[in-house]
């Protein structure tokens, strides 16, 4: 066991199956009673593309597509969360069949790796180990870890705690440096890479190609693509009484403190917040998401262009007040001065 993981909780990175067959993907560390917080990634299909002790699946992508294949097939799934005034897509826990744990798969993996896929993520690990971080600390995620990788799919690895997660990120440093099978994205391949991340933000592609090849936790490792999530645990991820969405914004603000932007889920302090669009709101004070391609996206002192959703939040009884990125046009891109967008 892992100091600060309680076995019976349910952790970001892990899979969920369902009696119907769908497969979930569990997001975050802290769940309401009865439920688990994850979302749709693999519905049976007889003509999917996946496949996985005889049953084919689909691979589903899109959150939004996700969402109507749950409203109109499987409602049990949306479920109200009564402390974020949100209806999120939810697994009761009556209707789960099985846990797929990703420190177990890995362990599984590193005994015995089969296939090529498997024999990078066990280098991968092991090289975390060789230089200080246990393999007892990583997981393995995505499809590796529920048996329906394909020949190209990615390395997914999860490190459990902010401290392993730390000196994950530096030995991740020092290898893309040192080696050459663990590298930066090319820019064939970023260009892959910005387009799925954020075709949607209407942004200009073109200006976020630098930020993608220089982060650390993803890029390509044995010719294919890799990773990290540096997950924070439970009794590092505070427990809020209750948040409150208030509305979709745009705004420019100075990052004061960017420590958090490496880890799952990953924030960000700001100052100065100005809105482009409404001089009424709330200041904002932080900036918080739950997907991975807001990692390590802007720096301590940048001056920040953002689109997402204000909302209000109560921890231990205080309010305070955030931007939550990750629906679908929701963006933070570094940019040169006020002005610009004035």
């Amino acid at each position: 066991m892992i100091a600060g993981i309680d076995d019976t909780e349910w952790l970001e990175g892990d899979y969920i199956e369902t009696v119907e067959g769908l497969l979930f993907a569990v997001k975050g560390v802290h769940h309401p009673p009865g439920l688990t917080i994850a979302y749709l990634r693999y519905i049976p299909n007889p003509e999917g593309e996946r496949v996985r002790n005889g049953r084919r699946y689909d691979r589903l992508y899109d959150l939004d597509h996700t969402e109507d294949i749950l409203r109109r097939n499987f409602p049990q799934y949306l479920n109200r969360i009564a402390n974020k005034s949100l209806t999120l897509q939810s697994v009761p826990s009556k209707h789960i069949v099985k846990r797929y744990d990703p420190r177990e798969k890995l362990r599984e993996i590193i005994e015995k790796p089969e296939g090529d896929l498997q024999k990078t993520i066990a280098k991968l690990a092991e090289s975390l180990q060789n230089k200080g971080v246990s393999c007892k600390t990583i997981g393995v995620s995505g499809s590796p870890l529920i048996d329906l990788a394909g020949a190209d799919s990615d390395v997914d690895l999860i490190v459990y705690g902010m401290e392993n997660g730390r000196k994950a990120y530096e030995i991740l440093r020092e290898l893309r440096r040192d080696t050459d099978w663990i590298t930066a994205y090319d820019e064939e391949n970023v260009t892959r890479v910005v387009w799925s991340r954020w075709a949607d933000s209407g942004l200009d592609l073109k200006k976020l190609v630098s930020s993608e090849v220089q982060k650390i936790l993803h890029g390509r490792v044995d010719s294919r693509d890799y990773f990290f999530r540096l997950l924070k645990l439970p009794p590092e991820v505070e427990i809020e009484d209750d948040s409150r969405p208030l509305s979709v914004v745009r705004l420019i603000a100075r990052i004061t403190d960017a420590e958090g932007g490496i880890y799952a889920p990953c924030s960000y302090l700001i100052k100065d917040c100005e809105y482009l669009d409404s001089h009424e709101l709330p200041i904002a004070s932080q900036l918080l998401s739950y997907r991975g391609k807001f990692t390590e996206q802007a720096e301590k002192g940048d001056l920040v262009e953002v689109r997402g959703t204000l909302e209000e939040v109560v921890i231990r009884g205080k309010s305070s007040f955030r931007v939550i990125l990750g629906r679908k046009g929701d963006y933070m891109i570094p940019v040169a001065d006020r002005d610009t967008f004035f």
